[in-house]
């Protein structure tokens, strides 16, 4: 079975006022921080096609922090 890899969200207002008072896009900001939850590695020699680029070593130490804070990998165990 294939996984859906789209996925829709209603963005809250706050949250765009924030991303254009910083000047940058809402995609651009989830973008980073799943690439940096999930380690995604954007090499000039290999780039990838589809955008995600972590945005370095400590910003993936400090999302997998925020990640384990929230306790979202126990939450179905």
């Amino acid at each position: 079975m294939k996984r859906k890899n789209k996925l829709t969200i209603e963005l809250p207002a706050e949250f765009i006022e924030l991303c254009e008072a910083d000047g940058v896009t809402p995609e651009i900001v989830l973008r980073g921080f799943i690439a940096d939850l999930a380690g995604i590695m954007n090499w000039t020699a290999a780039p990838r096609a589809d955008g995600y680029s972590s945005n370095g070593s400590d910003e993936r130490d400090m999302a997998q922090a925020y990640y384990e804070r929230v306790g979202y990998p126990y939450w179905n165990k």
